[in-house]
């Protein structure tokens, strides 16, 4: 035995139920973390069959900027 009352459990449940759709509802409103600007870039050096290092000493920031905008693009 628990040592509540039917009532009481039923009170508990009801309150916990409210609390998961409060949690639930502020959870969704979250937007979630930005991706940081070196995962991008570590990901174009992938697709470019080279390394983040190269990649970086290849391409001007410029170049950079505008390729991490359009794989942002293809990502969302």
């Amino acid at each position: 035995m628990t040592g509540f009352t039917p009532q009481e459990l039923e009170e508990m449940a009801q309150a916990d139920a409210e609390i998961d759709r409060e949690f639930e509802a502020d959870w969704d409103m979250e937007p979630p973390p930005p991706v940081p600007q070196l995962v991008w870039v570590s990901r174009l050096a992938r697709q470019h069959h080279t390394t983040y290092g190269r990649f970086v000493s290849t391409h001007t920031e410029e170049e950079i900027r505008e390729l991490v905008e359009q794989l942002k693009g293809e990502t969302v």
